[in-house]
Order: structure tokens, then sequence, then C-alpha cells
């Protein structure tokens, strides 16, 4: 394999001159119909536009951010037949990208069923074609911490009349014209059935544009044995914190309105299918406040609370309406089934009460001492009712308490109120934050710079007192992170950093939290992306290419925990986890590296005996279990002082 293809920096580009405005960002224009009416100019007689792979190869290509406005001259390189592979029950990835000498009008993709042996078939509907958007590249606030563009950002970033653009957000439809001279690539995600037969599957793609003759390329999908869990369902967990009222602004609705519970509804459902398995819910108003906002939310919208608080005077009254309703509303759609509750502790500064005083029908916001008798009252009379109310509705077992990047002195009082009013949730802690507060968290999330600090016989001393441990990166984690300049491969290597590191997941503390107009104003205080993983679509969450690479990392960290449960010495394995891992900087990161250590895991559970570690038969049981030709069944954030 030509290994200088696949490196980010060796791209070479159509030379670009002459570029307007038009062609800086992505607009609402391209979240309406594709096909409305558009005024087409007669053709000329110059080539409509050129279309190439990214990086060269097919099946590398979705690891690249393709530049708006590329800089150097190249010619088309494709090949006869467009290659891809996959296992069972997964989802896979690949772009394209097209040019013009002229604006292109009208572009269209579609991808043709895929056929195999026997009439075996994926249906073109489980193929979905997305267009790359631009959003506009901003600085972070200098009151907060956190990486810089220059620290981060490679040459996907590009820049035109002073301004710089990068490729995240995924449409759904084409823009209705595409500038010349600037580039619009095509994202093409399969989703492979699992009970689908092994083998080869071919079809086609087709590309079309106003006054130009569609153009067909041929595409493979060799489709390999293994089949996935389903996502949610397998040993890998996905943690995002998704913010309710973030959705209520972005589409202009009454928070907690009929309209706003059916928006929250498909929001829910789209975590669920990703794998999801927490409910984010707030117990407290406004749990991420912060010194440098004023002591308001750390984000442009705030996290409104779910309980409401009431006092007369002598006794507190929780009302636990919104709570239930949320909680119903998410695992009626499959999102679940855990529910995490923030929070005891606040986030940051002084302890705060929020109620309604029902003497004077009146808010009071009081702050307290953590462990004063005021507070202990409050909190502990609270833990009683809250343990009551969930036992009632039987959620108990599957509801944690959340404390967010709190120090081990703060930690022991709250955990010392928590055994005595709540001891069942004092045993289901969630917490992110430092290897130093262990012993206080049954879930502990470790901030990629702590993570280095701790040994892998640290995290599986933590399984075998059947503790979770996953890990987070935030705005200051310069390589590997989900920001949105980021290289590509980075958030597709944070599952192989979840594997080398034998982690039960990744955690992530913001999944909308977006601005007031996000594709104009991309980021609030931290470095853009940090603050969320989607964009706000047409009633429903729009992807980015950060989100779709990280869930295809996760795919590769399930696999290696299903290669490690059966040659867990397997020098393959520890290969090919030392191939994806290598280099965490995406700007030098060779590609091909994630492409070749996927391949070489699936060859190992496809072909166990090429390994020179010779399974017991349990081991081959669970092998030849994992290669099934049915579905089995179901078995960060951030550390800086100044957030």
């Amino acid at each position: 394999m030509n290994h200088v293809t696949d490196r980010p920096h060796a791209w070479t580009w159509v030379a670009c001159t002459l570029i307007g405005l038009a062609g800086l960002t992505a607009t609402a224009s391209q979240a309406t119909d594709s096909t409305h009416r558009t005024t087409v100019p007669p053709p000329t007689a110059s080539s409509p536009w050129r279309l190439w792979i990214p990086g060269g190869r097919f099946a590398s290509s979705s690891l690249l951010k393709v530049p708006r406005f590329p800089a150097r001259l190249v010619t088309s390189n494709l090949p006869p037949s467009l290659h891809l592979a996959s296992v069972r029950n997964a989802q896979v990835s690949a772009q394209l990208a097209i040019i013009g000498a002229q604006p292109v009008y009208r572009l269209h993709a579609t991808v043709s069923k895929l056929t195999g042996r026997g009439g075996a078939m994926i249906p073109a509907s489980a193929i979905q074609v997305s267009y790359v958007g631009y959003v506009p590249v901003v600085p972070k606030s200098p009151k907060v911490g956190g990486a810089t563009i220059a620290q981060v950002a490679g040459r996907d970033v590009s820049q035109r009349d002073g301004r710089r653009v990068m490729a995240d957000p995924l449409w759904p439809n084409a823009p209705a014209v595409v500038p010349a001279h600037a580039t619009q690539p095509i994202w093409f995600t399969i989703h492979v059935p699992a009970t689908i037969a092994p083998g080869t599957y071919r079809g086609h793609i087709t590309i079309s544009s106003a006054h130009v003759a569609p153009r067909q390329l041929a595409l493979t999908l060799n489709i390999h044995a293994p089949v996935l869990p389903d996502p949610g369902h397998g040993a890998v967990r996905l943690n995002v914190w998704f913010n309710p009222d973030a959705v209520a602004v972005a589409y202009g609705v009454k928070p907690w309105s009929p309209a706003h519970w059916q928006l929250l509804t498909n929001y829910f459902r789209f975590l669920a299918k990703a794998g999801q398995r927490m409910i984010l819910t707030t117990i407290v108003p406004q749990p991420w406040r912060v010194a440098w906002n004023d002591w308001k939310p750390q984000t442009a919208v705030g996290y409104d609370s779910m309980v409401q608080w009431s006092f007369d005077g002598q006794h507190w009254h929780f009302d636990f309406s919104r709570f239930d309703h949320y909680v119903r509303a998410a695992r009626a759609v499959g999102l679940g089934p855990g529910i995490a509750a923030y929070s005891l502790i606040a986030f940051r500064g002084p302890q705060r009460l929020t109620y309604t005083d029902t003497r004077t029908h009146t808010v009071v916001n009081r702050t307290l001492k953590i462990a004063s008798p005021e507070w202990n009252d409050a909190w502990c009379t609270f833990m009683h009712a809250f343990t009551n109310h969930l036992k009632q509705h039987g959620w108990l077992q599957h509801t944690w308490i959340g404390f967010d990047e709190r120090p081990a002195d703060i930690l022991e009082p709250a955990m010392r109120l928590l055994r005595r009013c709540a001891p069942t949730l004092a045993q289901h802690t969630l917490m992110a934050g430092t290897s130093d507060i262990s012993a206080y968290a049954q879930n502990l999330s470790l901030g990629w710079a702590d993570l280095k600090h701790v040994s892998n016989a640290w995290i599986d001393a933590r399984h075998k007192a059947g503790k979770l441990t996953t890990f987070y990166t935030w705005a200051g984690t310069r390589h590997p992170n989900t920001l949105s300049f980021s290289p590509a491969v980075e958030s597709r290597m944070l599952g192989w950093i979840i594997a080398k590191r034998h982690l039960d997941g990744y955690l992530h503390w913001a999944f909308d939290d977006w601005t007031h107009d996000v594709f104009k104003h991309p980021a609030y205080a931290f470095s853009q992306g940090d603050e969320y993983l989607v964009y706000p679509g047409k009633n429903a969450p729009m992807p980015s290419i950060r989100w779709k690479l990280l869930l295809e990392g996760l795919q590769d960290a399930e696999l290696v925990h299903m290669a490690r449960a059966n040659y867990s010495h397997n020098p393959k394995l520890k290969r090919a986890i030392a191939l994806a891992t290598r280099d965490p900087d995406g700007r030098s990161k060779n590609i091909s590296d994630i492409i070749k250590a996927h391949a070489m895991v699936v060859s190992l559970l496809e072909h166990p005996q090429a390994g020179t570690e010779a399974p017991s038969s349990n081991k081959r049981k669970a092998s030849m279990h994992s290669s099934a030709s049915t579905k089995p069944s179901s078995s960060s954030h951030r550390i800086s002082a100044d957030r």
C-alpha cells in the first residue's frame, strides 16, 4: 500500500482561483429540498466538475476532512472499482469529492442496492448519502483554557478572503449550488445488517448534476463473518451529555411544550440508536455554573431542573413530574436504562439551594456551605424522597448520582450524606475526574491527561472490583480529540485508545450545547466543537463527521474486546492495537494504520488458527459465536481549573 498518498499532509488538490464568499460556509439552504427551483445557466464547453477520492483510497477516505479551498493541482484518482470492507451489524463510511471550474447545480448522489451470492442484498435504504457542510473556524474565548486552532488544526482548515472554514456537518441534501473552485465532498454510510451472509456485495454509486450525464462508479463491499452486538448492548459504553434546553432554544419552541417533547423524543431515538445507555437528568437548576461567566452556566444555554423544590418553612416538597416524563419518554424509544442525576454538589463555587417559598410564592436562591446543618437537612430530605420515588417506579437500581470534577475533600461530605440518607445510591456514583477519587466512584471517567498516569493493571483492578472506568477528552486535549478542527482520524482513534487501555468506554461532556446560531457562531466559550458533536437538523440531530467516526471507533473497540476475550496474548492483536494508536496527532498520523489494524483484528476473529495462541475449548466456542451467521444476543469531559 502506498502510505504517502494516505497521509493528510501529502494531499494534492485542484488549484482554485477567484472563489466567492458564497462558498465559505454551509447555510440553512442545504436543509431544504435540493431540487427546489434554481436558475441553472446553460452548459459550458469546459468540463463541469472533477471527481476524486480524498487521500487516494476509498477505504480510508472518511478519515480525512477535505479543505473547502484546495491548494494544489491533482488529476482524478478513481480506480475501476471502489472497495470497502466491514463486519456485520456495523456501519462503514467513505467519501468522494467534486470540484468544478464553474458552479455546479443540482448535485445529486445515489447508491444502488448491493447484491451478493444467492440473492443476498443490502437495500439502498440501508445506505445513507450526505453532503459535507462547512462552518467558520473561530477561536475560543480568552476566559477559558483549551487548545488553540494552531495547536490542533492541520491542512484541512482552509481560508479565503481572511475567513477560515472547516468540514464538519453532514447535510441530508446537497446545496442548491456548489460555487466554482470550491470542493463539495459526498459522504456515504452503509449500515450492514447483522444477519446478512458474509461475502462480496456489488453495486454502484451514481453522481449527477445539471447539464451533465450521470457518472457511475462500481462499488464493492466485502462483508466479513464477525457480528457486532447491537449498539449499547456490548462491552463498550458511550456516554454523551444531552442538554434538552438547548434543543428548545435551537428550534424556537417553548421548553417542555408538546413541540419540545416531540423533538426530545427524536433526539432520544437518535442517541439510543448510537448505543447511549445513560439518560442525563437534572435534580437542581444549572448544575454547571462557573466563575468566569459570573456564576452563570458554562454553556450558551443552561440546564433547567427536572425536579421542582419547594419549602413552607418547615417541610420540603419535591415535584418529580417533569423528571418522570423525561425518563419515561427516553426509555420508550430505547434510551437508557441508566439514569444519571446531577448534581448533589455544585460543579464550581459554593453550594446552592434553589426553591420556591410557598409562603411568599417567591423563588429563593441560597448559598450554603457543604455539610452545614441546612445543607444536610435539605439534601437528606431530598435523598429520602428521591430514593422512595425511584423505588416506586422500579428505577432505583438504574439510577446514578453524578459528580463532575470534584476533588476528594468535597466528595467526602457528600458521600457521608449518601451513605446515611441514601445507601443504595451511595453505591451508584458516576464521576468524572482524577484517579485520586477512585475509591468514591463506581463509574469513573478519567481525563486524557490523568489516564496517562494510571496503568492497565490499575484499570483491571477496578474491573475485578466490579467498577467501570472510561475516559474523556475536553478542549484542552490537543491530540487526539473531537474538536471541529481536529483531524478526522482522531475521532476514530478514540475507540482504539479504549481498547489499548482496557477501558469500558468514552464520555463527552457536551452532545448539543450549541450557541444560538451554531452555523454562524460555532463556539460559545471553549475550543470549537468541544461543546457539541452534532448539529440541529430538521426535527432531529444532524450528524457531524466527528460523530460518525467516533461511533466507528467504538465499533473497533468492540471488535478488539471480542478478540481479546479469546486471544488476549495473540501478537497480531497486540500489533493491531499498537498500529492504530501510534502517533495520536492526526496531522502526521498515517490514516491507513486504522484500516490495517481493523483488518488484522477481523482476520484474527475469522481465522484464529492463523494466530500463535491456541484457544481453549471455551475460547473456540466464543470465537465461533462471534462469527455466527446470526446476530448474537445482547449480553473526558475535562480537567481544568478555569472551567
